[in-house]
């Protein structure tokens, strides 16, 4: 049996939409999706994990975004607690420095020392947190029953992590323009 040249063209024309299709699941599948760790800085705003450019661009392009930090005891290092917030409201400054502020939370009392371990509200205290990707945080407490501040914004040096939700938006722009653009 003879194959025409027109025969292994075509042969070949299938073959190669037929790879370039796997291709495209493939790169479909390794496509961001849910949350993601795109950005990681210390408490100076070294980056520790990931690309502040891509954070920036998440941010621009609307979508969720949650901070994460964590301590440990001084005394005890293997006494520590984790948070992780959705950011409530995001500021870009000077085109290159995120800052998020989280919701006011009732806050939490850990007992960290008991074999059972504990988590409790607090009977007074109501907090928020702002924290940016240079290693700058403060946070606000204010007792809820007297509608007093407690605490007013301490600055603080924090590593913060920052996760973003790719699962809710088309795929963002590469570089979008400055918000006022």
């Amino acid at each position: 049996m003879r194959i025409s040249h027109i025969g292994l063209l075509f042969i070949s024309l299938t073959l190669w939409a037929c790879s370039d299709k796997q291709d495209q699941a493939k790169n479909l599948s390794s496509e961001k999706r849910g949350w993601q760790l795109v950005f990681r800085n210390d408490a100076e705003g070294k980056t520790l994990v990931g690309d502040k450019t891509a954070l920036l661009d998440a941010v621009r392009n609307g979508y969720p975004i949650r901070i994460g930090w964590g301590m440990r005891r001084a005394s005890d290092t293997t006494r520590s607690v984790e948070h992780v917030v959705d950011a409530a409201f995001l500021t870009i400054s000077n085109s290159r420095e995120v800052f998020a502020q989280t919701v006011q939370i009732i806050g939490q009392a850990p007992d960290l020392n008991s074999d059972t371990l504990k988590m409790r509200f607090r009977e007074q205290n109501k907090w928020v947190k702002m924290a940016g990707t240079n290693g700058y945080s403060t946070s606000l407490m204010i007792n809820y029953l007297q509608d007093t501040l407690v605490n007013h914004g301490v600055d603080r040096k924090l590593g913060i992590s920052w996760y973003v939700n790719y699962g809710v938006l088309p795929p963002p722009e590469a570089s979008p323009a400055a918000l006022w653009d």
